[in-house]
């Protein structure tokens, strides 16, 4: 009888393939926070470039500032979660590949510390630095230029009263995705065991029942409201608090781990449209009621409890139905994706130092704030995306922004011509193919 679970278990353990539609996410989520960093410069977030910076020196943030955190919180709801997901996804499709290999935890660790660390320490100590520039600059604290300020960037620690950006901005992100890498792979390599292959398969057979998969926010749910209950005050990073991403990230690993989490998804699609939008309605209720009990006053207060339950149910009910449309319908082999797939690290370095300098200029125009935000939505978009092409092709760029090095001669090989056998002249770039 055991040797028939064990059986059964191997055949739902997911085997290894490339997952496609992992990579489309990857670049959709990513698009998310671009959206997100334009929006930074109307909402209530004491730090960066602001559009109303006088209001934010002298403690009066309008209501309206409000009202765009609390339309933010739609976004914020589903993007860093989403790419926490991914990443557990991602990583037991990179165990299982190292398995095959026999290529060793370790050489993974140090991969993700090249391709993660490496950026972000580069990232404090040189371009994040025009970050603090731009908002101190905005907010009138100097009137010096750039190359006066950096000798002083040193001085102090960012947010508590300094300079020097310790967690680099949005780098954090970086940051805490390799804490994260390194405290959970030897756990989640040794999962990947036979021995536990049963276990995991009994798991995902009872979240195929339709609902018990919501069960899993339950954790999250619990840290959310212990961060607003007891140190609020404590700024919650991409809209979450920090140790909700470890829970997003197993839960990745997990869903990654067994075939029949597919079908869960699948078994849940409904639900969680139905799901999704009434928590969606009560958040969008409760924003425009409660506006000023929720995100205004300071202290704690009851309205937050219902109001995060819905939060989160959102999140996760749009989780599970992004997670599954993109397996159904995004999980095929594109050249698109792979370029775009490429570039997704290069463009979250570079996109929010780019959008800070754009929005440094547009915010002194005192357009409305839906065209501003449309201004410098499109001019960052336009810099950026030639900006990371250049990053692509050149080898020195590509290990500074988290990219591997290439063995294809940059930008020479888009005019290099070679012949076929029927002497018809092709480029490098086709023959690399």
């Amino acid at each position: 009888m055991t040797n028939t679970i064990d059986e059964s278990a191997n055949r739902t353990f997911s085997e290894l393939e490339r997952r496609y539609d992992l990579d489309w996410l990857r670049v959709i989520t990513i698009f998310i926070v671009f959206i997100y960093h334009c929006s930074k410069f109307f909402d209530t977030d004491p730090f960066n470039v602001k559009n109303n910076p006088v209001d934010f020196v002298n403690g009066t943030i309008p209501l309206s500032s409000y009202k765009i955190t609390a339309n933010l919180n739609y976004l914020t709801a589903i993007g860093l979660p989403l790419f926490f997901i991914i990443a557990g996804m991602s990583t037991f499709y990179a165990l299982g590949f190292m398995e095959e290999r026999k290529i060793k935890t370790n050489k993974y660790i140090l991969i993700r510390f090249i391709r993660l660390i490496v950026p972000f320490m580069i990232g404090i100590f040189t371009y994040i630095s025009l970050l603090v520039f731009l908002e101190y600059t905005n907010k009138g604290f100097i009137s010096s230029t750039f190359f006066e300020f950096y000798p002083n960037y040193y001085n102090g620690v960012y947010g508590f009263g300094g300079n020097f950006s310790v967690f680099g901005h949005h780098l954090w992100f970086l940051f805490i995705l390799f804490l994260f890498t390194v405290s959970t792979v030897y756990l989640f390599a040794y999962l990947r065991r036979e021995r536990f292959r049963s276990s995991f398969s009994k798991i995902a057979s009872f979240f195929k029942e339709p609902g018990t998969i919501f069960l899993l926010i339950i954790p999250v749910y619990i840290l959310e409201v212990l961060h607003s209950s007891f140190y609020r005050d404590f700024p919650r990073l991409g809209g979450w608090d920090f140790l909700s991403y470890i829970f997003f990230l197993f839960y990745g690993f997990l869903f990654a781990y067994d075939k029949q989490f597919r079908l869960a998804l699948k078994k849940n699609f409904i639900i969680a449209i139905v799901l999704g939008l009434f928590s969606l309605g009560t958040q969008i209720t409760m924003n425009t009621l409660f506006l000023e009990e929720i995100w205004v006053n300071s202290g704690f207060t009851t309205l937050v409890i219902p109001f995060l339950f819905a939060r989160v149910v959102f999140s996760w009910s749009c989780i599970i139905i992004i997670l599954y449309l993109g397996d159904r319908y995004l999980n095929k082999k594109s050249k698109a994706v792979k370029t775009l797939n490429e570039l997704v690290l290069p463009f979250y370095i570079t996109h929010f130092v780019i959008v800070s300098a754009v929005g440094f200029y547009i915010v002194q125009l005192d357009y409305l704030v839906i065209s501003e935000f449309l201004l410098i939505f499109l001019i960052s978009l336009a810099i950026i995306v030639p900006l990371i092409l250049i990053i692509r092709e050149l080898n020195a760029l590509r290990f500074i922004f988290g990219m591997s090095i290439t063995k294809k001669k940059s930008l020479a090989r888009f005019f290099k011509k070679k012949k076929t056998t029927n002497d018809e002249p092709v480029s490098e770039e086709v023959k690399t193919n």
